[in-house]
């Protein structure tokens, strides 16, 4: 349900840096706490890809390196509203409702539900490609709880989904640029 340990550190670590350097703070304390900053540049990274490079050749100049897998991995961040159905043994089930697909996600270093406090809630956040999987980048904002009706119904078309081939677990049963089509 979790990525390695030095996995999680290394993509942490990168993207830390990378959304840090796009806010502004380079590595300052933030007035705000990390996570509202971080999102905040998320934001920005989405609104503006140019960013990324513009980030990353200003951390370059200052000779720290951004692992290049997880540059790549930024390079596609999906930030969306996802359903966050439930769990499996081996990762968390993602829904998203505009393409009609479904992604089987591993957390960081937490479990999803450890970090909004459940299962069964409608999440924004970003889902990245990293390590041959589907990845949660951690920062997660506006949850929205599902009721037992609504739950029952997601997890039957999450059953059509499935059924359909249209749930992923690899990353390399999708080949498109972004998640979306």
């Amino acid at each position: 349900m979790i990525l390695e340990a030095d996995a999680a550190w290394r993509f942490i670590n990168g993207y830390k840096k990378l959304l840090l350097e796009i806010s502004g703070e380079n590595g300052s304390k933030p007035e705000q706490g990390i996570v509202p900053k971080l999102i905040e540049a998320r934001a920005k990274l989405i609104g503006q890809p140019a960013l990324l490079d513009e980030a990353q050749a200003r951390l370059a100049a200052k000779s720290e390196a951004i692992d290049p897998e997880v540059l790549q991995a930024v390079r596609g961040v999906d930030v969306r509203e996802w359903v966050y159905l439930r769990d499996t043994k081996v990762h968390s089930i993602f829904m998203d409702y505009t393409t009609k697909r479904a992604f089987g996600v591993l957390g960081l270093t937490d479990r999803l539900r450890d970090i909004v406090g459940g299962s069964g809630v409608v999440v924004e956040s970003g889902l990245v490609r990293y390590r041959g999987r589907f990845v949660c980048d951690g920062l997660v904002k506006s949850s929205l709880w599902l009721g037992p009706n609504y739950k029952r119904s997601f997890n039957a078309t999450f059953a059509e989904w499935k059924a359909e081939g249209r749930f992923y677990v690899k990353c390399d049963a999708i080949r498109v640029s972004r998640l979306v089509d």
